[in-house]
């Protein structure tokens, strides 16, 4: 028998121990009669036989392993570099960042794979131009310096388990890996490694290199990393002009689509704050005051929805940018799954009837209540939602954002959305929660509104300053949150900011809220095609640890 995955080399007809071991032991039956030591002697060499027939040579035992430890762009390989840049690993995707300027068409790269393995790049074969593969010099690895180990053991035979760096297995032995110095590569496409054992099995691996600035994008490989992220777009301004944007990993990785800064994604919760902007524009016009009452008599929806409670009927516009219509969220009508299939309206009846607390005196996020004002604005300015809000954006220069739709009504620069934990990301009704939830937008369409709403004198606002102020003036029920604008976080406590997420989505901006505070004229936007609901040991979520990445990359960007 030999070891699970491993196979032997000798392909000779396989020996006839069990016959000889009949025969032996006919021989000695028939002989008894002789001395004992003669028998003795011949149970001692029948014992030793058989042991050394069951035992096989190391030597002869074929790997099963076909990892690729690491991708190493070295400086002695590069002199456009000016340092040794090492790949980030996520499953089988290795991501590195290079300096801006450098060629990505003429690099040379360095692998370490499994002792004994053979290595393809873009389907050409590659023969090993750097460390003998049997030799016991870990000198030969090149992460040998930064600290990695190459000769620690690993349980999992799969390589695709682990998203660090992939040490040695068990059964190699003392041997590390064998370095591969590969020949001139064209990065700027997706770079295919295969990795093939010594018994044949074959690994396949990506390898993205983007030109950027590492210190932002190594910090987004990272989380990517952990929270299994196939794509993310990043981006930041300052002084109204956008500093750095970056498109990481895959917006489809299906065909390998490499995300850009102008893919679209889902915004979920952000779209909360272009719905607020549709109403102050309507309240600049005219058209209504955020103490308009929206249920009842005289309210803007009077003729939608008859026979309301006292406290529904006290409930303004107010009160709905705020989350302080006292109308609770569990269950939330706008996602839970026992309202599937109904449309916007019903599920606004059902509010209508749920129970409530007076209007104005508790803090309770509520989607169902942007929801309403998706309706308040569709009556109000007599265009649908989705119009109305297009006609607001043009007045910034923006044109491509909008009401996202299904998978089938992809737009061909929007991303897929991954969903994790058995959730779908494409069961969310997006016309339904299009007020609250169903924006679909670009890192760089996003900062170019910003640049029209923060209140700075390089580029001209769409709103007043005063009507700005309104917008970020937090209630005095709960001080963390404005119209439609969160406040007051410790990671940027200068500005304004919301983060939203869906099934397959994460997101996250802010806005630096002062000319002469700490932080002044930054904004930054983080879009995700995934999200997660891992939690690590210490209690730190997902969410958590989107706040975290947000405020590293923020003070940054300071």
């Amino acid at each position: 028998m030999y070891p699970a995955g491993l196979q032997h080399k000798n392909k000779t007809a396989p020996r006839k121990d069990s016959f000889y071991m009949s025969f032996t032991i006919k021989a000695i039956h028939q002989k008894c009669a002789r001395p004992r030591t003669t028998t003795l002697l011949l149970i001692t060499f029948l014992a030793l036989a058989i042991v050394s027939c069951s035992r096989e040579d190391p030597d002869d035992i074929l790997s099963d392993r076909a990892d690729l430890v690491s991708f190493v762009l070295s400086k002695a390989e590069n002199p456009s570099l000016s340092a040794d840049l090492q790949g980030i690993r996520h499953r089988n995707v290795f991501y590195m960042t290079v300096p801006e300027g450098v060629d990505l068409t003429s690099l040379k790269p360095t692998l370490t794979v499994s002792p004994g393995a053979t290595v393809r790049i873009n389907n050409v074969p590659v023969t090993s131009s750097g460390s003998d593969p049997t030799a016991s010099d870990s000198s030969s690895d090149p992460l040998a310096s930064s600290g990695s180990n190459p000769t620690a053991s690993d349980s999992s035979s799969d390589p695709l388990a682990s998203s660090g760096s992939n040490p040695l297995p068990s059964n190699s032995g003392s041997y590390p890996p064998a370095t591969r110095s590969m020949p001139a590569v064209d990065f700027s496409k997706v770079v295919t490694v295969e990795v093939t054992a010594e018994n044949g099995k074959t690994l396949q691996y990506k390898l993205l290199v983007k030109n950027g600035r590492q210190e932002f994008d190594n910090l987004i490989y990272l989380f990517m990393a952990k929270y299994d992220i196939p794509g993310i777009s990043f981006a930041f301004s300052k002084n109204e002009e956008i500093a750095y944007r970056s498109g990481l990993g895959f917006a489809i990785t299906e065909t390998e689509e490499r995300t850009t800064p102008g893919h679209l994604f889902r915004l979920a919760s952000i779209s909360k704050q272009f719905t607020t902007l549709c109403i102050l524009k309507l309240y600049e016009a005219g058209k209504l005051t955020l103490d308009d009452r929206v249920f009842g008599t005289g309210g803007i929806l009077e003729q939608e929805y008859g026979n309301v409670t006292p406290r529904a009927a006290a409930v303004t516009i107010r009160h709905l940018l705020q989350h302080m219509s006292g109308w609770g969220n569990d269950p939330d009508p706008m996602f839970s799954s026992a309202f599937t299939g109904q449309s916007l309206d019903q599920r606004i009846r059902y509010l209508l009837s749920a129970t409530q607390a007076e209007p104005g005196t508790v803090f309770t996020y509520s989607n169902m209540g942007f929801g309403i004002l998706g309706e308040v604005i569709k009556k109000v300015s007599g265009q649908p939602y989705e119009e109305y809000l297009k006609t607001v954006l043009s007045e910034a220069g923006i044109t491509d954002i909008h009401v996202g739709k299904d998978r089938a009504g992809r737009r061909p620069n929007e991303v897929v959305y991954y969903s994790q934990n058995g959730y779908n990301g494409y069961a969310n009704p997006m016309d339904v929660i299009a007020a609250a939830g169903g924006i679909i937008a670009s890192t760089e369409q996003m900062l170019h509104l910003l640049f029209h709403i923060d209140g700075r004198p390089i580029v001209p606002d769409i709103i007043q300053p005063a009507t700005r102020i309104q917008m970020l003036t937090p209630s005095a029920i709960y001080p963390r949150y404005a119209l439609g604008w969160r406040r007051g976080h410790k990671f940027f406590p200068d500005a304004a900011y919301h983060s939203g997420n869906l099934a397959g989505t994460t997101t996250m901006w802010v806005m630096g809220s002062s000319e002469t505070a700490a932080g002044s004229g930054v904004n930054c936007v983080v879009l995700c095609n995934s999200r997660s609901y891992m939690t690590d040991p210490d209690g730190t979520t997902f969410d958590d640890g989107l706040y975290i990445l947000m405020g590293e990359l923020y003070n940054l960007a300071l």
